[in-house]
């Protein structure tokens, strides 16, 4: 399907208005917030290229810092590489966690004789509870080898009857960002089972409408 014809405007905006909402905001009721747009269901015509912007579309995308050049014309003053940027997108966050945590191991490491470290380890899971991205802290802290819970499922190093009150809790909580904790036993490489306090971080995955949480873990008395 095609946008309908209208001057300056080349065939195609309805994607790329897709891709900029989903690469900025993550969802489009994210967009028509920001944009004050009070019903996401008036952005449908313009999402399937069966209407074509008008000025005061055109005024509010300008507002709110898009291309406008590259969305009614699909030009771009350079070459990019699409796959490089999206993959920044989706780790940002991942390497602000990543530095904050470095930071954290060498602040206690300047301060050990009066701290002790507060946070043990950490990963980023997908939506499906999966093991995306580490920095080989979780291995290390439940004695796994290295590289060997990548794509791990959480469930497969938790105790089952832990692992279905968090599906329960994940299941209820509905805002796009938020942070909940809990207390779980986490499955060592032995077999045996670690008391752990630990928090997810929700996120809205960028140009998705699929969550990732960012997991931090330390060791509980109970």
């Amino acid at each position: 399907m095609q946008t309908l014809a209208r001057p300056g405007i080349s065939p195609g905006f309805h994607y790329r208005l897709r891709k900029y909402i989903q690469k900025k905001h993550g969802s489009i009721n994210a967009f028509c917030r920001a944009v004050g747009i009070k019903y996401p269901a008036q952005m449908t015509p313009y999402l399937t290229g069966k209407c074509a912007p008008g000025k005061k579309m055109i005024e509010r995308l300008e507002m709110d810092g898009a291309d406008i050049q590259w969305l009614l014309a699909g030009e771009v003053p350079h070459q990019t590489s699409t796959i490089l940027g999206e993959t920044l997108m989706l780790s940002r966050y991942r390497m602000d966690i990543d530095t904050l945590f470095r930071k954290f191991r060498l602040h206690v490491q300047t301060f050990s004789d009066l701290y002790k470290p507060c946070i043990d380890a950490y990963a980023v899971l997908d939506h499906n509870k999966s093991i995306v991205d580490l920095s080989g802290s979780l291995e290390n802290y439940l004695g796994y080898p290295g590289d060997t819970l990548s794509g791990t499922n959480l469930k497969n190093i938790m105790h089952p009857e832990d692992f279905s009150v968090i599906e329960k809790a994940l299941e209820k909580e509905t805002r796009n960002e938020a942070i909940v904790t809990f207390k779980s036993r986490f499955r060592n490489y032995d077999g045996s089972y670690i008391n752990a306090e630990w928090s997810l971080a929700m996120h809205t995955k960028p140009m998705s409408d699929l969550p990732e949480y960012a997991m931090i873990v330390k060791s509980s008395e109970s």
